[in-house]
């Protein structure tokens, strides 16, 4: 079995197409997943938020942005 550090050097090095597409199957896979709900590590409102925004996002009525264009919006601040 592979370690979470094995995966992620894998994973980043991935093209960014399929970075995106994986990243979103891993998003869905937490959706509806209880045990996510209940985890009170993970904060119900950014879930709450995230999942509004990318049901906006599915309707049309917003346009996402890409990393770059949030670093330059945030004044290139991540974590």
């Amino acid at each position: 079995m592979k370690t979470i550090i094995e995966l992620e050097k894998q994973i980043l090095a991935l093209p960014a197409a399929e970075r995106e597409q994986l990243a979103a199957m891993a998003w869905e896979s937490l959706v509806g997943d209880p045990s996510v709900a209940g985890n009170r590590k993970i904060d119900p409102e950014g879930i709450k938020a995230a999942a509004q925004r990318d049901a906006e996002i599915q309707a049309g009525t917003v346009q996402p942005i890409g990393h770059a264009e949030f670093l330059r919006r945030t004044g290139g601040v991540s974590e």
